[in-house]
Formats: structure tokens, sequence, C-alpha cells
């Protein structure tokens, strides 16, 4: 599903906004619902409009009152390429020509320009895409050539101007893991151009959520997965975190947590063995409550490269650590950083060096 600020029901210019739902999936179950969340309570509003669909985005486009759907993923297609536009009462679609078919990708209104921005998503062979879309009401104009590395599954909003964050190099399943690369950069479009613009923040994740709090002037992000893979996969549910982070001009903290872990990462160590081994050593800093912990780490060069997820195992119940022989692609000669967190709490790191 994907949601959206949108306009009153009767598209009377009001100031009183309404979130707009359209469409998603249950399983191999799409749906074609339109809904508005009023503040106290949803209510369904159309039965017709785009074909039922997931991963498709929605935009607010604050000057003219519409939200605007491109894209997505339909029952007969993998990816679809169509516009359509909210007007408060009715979908219309509104174009059939504009980027290539696609899904999980990132859209944003940008109030200075006044156009809808897309970046990325991934096509029908699952890769991920680098191009950036503007759309005028009227039509998309390819806007740049340059920018983040092609992905897909990242997030995008409007704050003084357009901020985008994470993503996955590719949603195909069958792309082996070393080969997949979870983004943790942040970066800004200022009409013309793409600047990246942090590097410390959130660890890297895809399909997160992000928005812009106009009382506080600050981006929110929540949630999302460092790693990809088939959905039998056991890592995927350990992969998913519930931190949530604050972005200002002045930097990116994380909020006081309403209740920390029970436990974190006090200490790790690391040392890589000849032949694509790691050996780690994870100290707690209390037993692992009922249950145990889920672990969520990383990989990453010491100076610069990408970072890519590895899969550990969960800690016990009772137990204050856990020794591991995790199996891993050959790395390159050269020094690395692992780090490791229990899901949602703090990350500690260790230095190891491949000879």
């Amino acid at each position: 599903m994907s949601l959206a600020v949108g306009p009153d029901t009767d598209a009377s210019g009001s100031s009183d906004k309404l979130v707009v739902l359209f469409g998603g999936a249950s399983g191999s179950n799409l749906f074609a619902d339109t809904w508005i969340w009023d503040g106290t309570e949803w209510t369904q509003v159309a039965d017709t409009g785009p074909a039922a669909r997931s991963g498709h985005s929605l935009a607010y486009d604050s000057a003219r009152n519409r939200v605007v759907l491109f894209g997505g993923r339909t029952g007969t297609n993998p990816v679809v390429g169509d516009t359509w536009e909210w007007d408060g009462t009715e979908w219309t679609q509104v174009q059939d020509v504009g980027p290539s078919a696609r899904r999980a990708h990132a859209m944003a209104f940008d109030p200075t320009a006044s156009r809808v921005v897309l970046f990325g998503g991934a096509g029908a062979n699952n890769e991920g895409l680098d191009d950036t879309w503007l759309w005028n009401e009227t039509d998309w104009t390819q806007a740049a050539d340059t920018g983040p590395d092609p992905r897909a599954g990242s997030a995008m909003v409007a704050a003084t101007t357009i901020v985008l964050f994470g993503g996955v190099n590719s949603i195909d399943p069958n792309l082996p893991p070393a080969n997949r690369i979870v983004y943790g950069d942040s970066w800004r479009w200022d009409g013309r151009v793409w600047t990246k613009v942090q590097d410390i923040g959130p660890a890297p994740r895809w399909g997160h959520g992000m928005a812009f709090r106009s009382d506080t002037g600050r981006i929110v992000l929540v949630g999302g997965s460092s790693v990809f893979g088939r959905a039998e996969d056991p890592s995927l549910q350990a992969g998913v975190m519930g931190d949530t982070w604050e972005h200002s001009e002045a930097g990116q903290t994380p909020p006081p947590p309403p209740g920390p872990p029970l436990v974190q990462v006090q200490s790790v160590a690391a040392t890589y063995i000849q032949g694509g081994v790691l050996e780690v050593d994870v100290v707690l800093t209390g037993p692992a409550p009922g249950g145990g912990v889920n672990l969520v780490a990383s990989v990453r060069p010491a100076l610069a490269g990408p970072t890519a997820p590895i899969g550990l195992p969960p800690i016990a119940a009772g137990s204050a650590g856990m020794h591991f022989w995790v199996v891993t692609n050959p790395l390159p000669a050269g020094n690395y950083v692992l780090s490791v967190a229990v899901q949602g709490g703090v990350a500690r790191t260790a230095t190891f060096t491949v000879y």
C-alpha cells in the first residue's frame, strides 16, 4: 500500500487535509481500494480507479490539491508505468508515458518548484534504477543522469529540500547475498542536481518510512530492514529494525527511546580466518531475556566502500554472549569494520584485517 496527505473529499481547497491510502497487498492478494483517515477514523471513498497493485508510490501536490500515483505491480504485470491523480472525489488516469514501468520507487512533491520528484525503483528485472523524473501536472520530464546509486525501497520526503535515504540495489530474491548492497546514505535534491550529504546516521536499510514534521522542522525515519532475500529466509525477520531517527539541518540524532532494550551489545571482537570464515565474539550487558535477542550485523571496508549485512543467529535466553563462526564470501585484503547491535539497540564495532 502507499500513503500520502491528500485533499479534502470535496476538493474545495480546504486547509483540512486528509491521509489517503490506496491499494497494497496481503500475501498474494492485491487491493484497489481507496481510504481516507481524518484523524479519527478510516472511510472507504472510492471503488474505481487504478488497477489493484502494490509497490506503487503516492505524492501530494499541494499546489494543485491532488494526490499523484505512479507505477507499482499488478496481478498481470510485474511492473507498470501509469500515472493517476486523486482530486478528493475520484481517480483519473492522466498519463501513460514517462518513466519506465517500475515498483518500489520514491516520490515526493517539491513545493519550491511545484513538481513531483520521482527517483529510482526496480524495473521488470528487479534491478535498481537511478533515474530522476519530474511531473508538472501534464508531462513527465527526465531531470538528472547522476546522483544516488541504482536502488529500490528508499524513502524520500520534502523538507527545506527533497531528502532521500537508504534503499537496496536489487529486489531480485535470487541475487547472491554477496552482490546485495543495502544503502545507508543521505542525498538532497535542489531542483537540478543530487548531492550526497551524510554517511553518519541510521544503519543501512530499505523499506523504511519517512515523514516531515512541519511543527518541529525535522524529518522522522522509522524502521526498515537491513537484509533482503526470499520470504522463507529466516535472516529477514532478524534484519527488521524498530528504531526511530530524526534529522534536521544540524544532523541526525536518535531520540530517547520509549523503553530501551533489556540488554545491549557491550562489546564485539572479530577475526577473519582465511577462506571466508569470520570468528565473532559478542558480549551483552546482561543475560538475554526470555525468547532471546536478535542481532543486526554488517561489514564494511574501514576506509570507504559499501556496507554488506551479515546474518548472525539470535542469542538464546539466559546467555550473556555468544561465540560465532560466520561463513562469508572471501574478502579482498584490507581493513574492515564489523558492526553488531541488538535489534533496536546501539551498535558496537570491531575492526579486523584480511591479509
